[in-house]
């Protein structure tokens, strides 16, 4: 296996899709950081999950917003594991989950200080390790939200998630000289353990009618086409599009 030995990075592991990834990257033989802003129990489970797959893993806390914390925090896992080969950003504020009190302008510089310039920076942060080895695998988890006309509700969030693509192309044509490839992988309704805390039973029922295949797909669906994107060296440049038949690439 190409991953096997490997180093990783997974931001927002500490549940989820995150979590999911994590595991498998374990279960393929690398050594993963699992990221995470504030829940030290859900990394330790991701952790526990991670070594208990056969991989080893480290909880990293930081928040990838702030580029003082990213840098800290790759240093910490370079320091344990060696360089990082293998980016995954996958850490987003959650559209549903804007504070009562936060303005509008607030809740649009938030959510792109996360979901895209947080992406920016992570894979600024091993990008000189990646390219001297001459080695490196870049993963964007995108939304099939890039592709809508959204509301003003969800319009930072699609903002942040088209703007993944336009990254993913400019790292895939910057890394390609030097062996580094980037991808990103759109996926569309995830029915992970903490979607009850944002939709109700019958709002996502909705979600499933509204999608061809009549459901959601779980973490580990799409888990399993991040691992096969990072695994393919001749993939770079590419959107991996995984939602159940709601949007269909051209």
């Amino acid at each position: 296996m190409e991953l096997r030995g490997r180093t990783a990075l997974v931001t927002g592991a500490s549940k989820g899709l995150g979590a999911a990834i994590a595991v498998l990257l374990g279960r393929a033989g690398c050594r993963v950081g699992v990221n995470y802003a504030g829940d030290t129990a859900g990394a330790a489970r991701t952790v526990a999950a991670v070594e208990a797959a056969g991989g080893e893993a480290l909880a990293l806390q930081a928040d990838i917003a702030d580029e003082g914390a990213v840098q800290g925090m790759v240093q910490t896992l370079q320091a344990r594991f060696g360089t990082v080969d293998l980016l995954v950003n996958n850490a987003r504020i959650d559209p549903y989950k804007r504070p009562a009190d936060m303005s509008d302008l607030g809740w649009w510089n938030q959510t792109l200080a996360v979901n895209l310039t947080g992406a920016y920076i992570c894979a600024m942060a091993v990008w000189d390790g990646m390219v001297a080895q001459r080695w490196g695998r870049i993963v964007n988890v995108s939304s099939v939200w890039a592709y809508w006309g959204a509301s003003f509700k969800m319009l930072p969030y699609a903002v942040a998630k088209s703007g993944m693509h336009a990254l993913t192309r400019g790292l895939a044509t910057e890394g390609a000289p030097f062996g580094v490839t980037a991808n990103t992988v759109a996926p569309g309704l995830i029915i992970t353990e903490a979607i009850g805390t944002r939709l109700t039973e019958e709002q996502i029922e909705d979600a499933k009618h509204g999608v061809p295949l009549q459901r959601g797909a779980t973490p580990e669906e799409i888990a399993e086409a991040v691992i096969f994107t990072l695994g393919s060296g001749f993939t770079t440049g590419a959107v991996l599009e995984i939602n159940g038949g709601v949007h269909l690439g051209a």
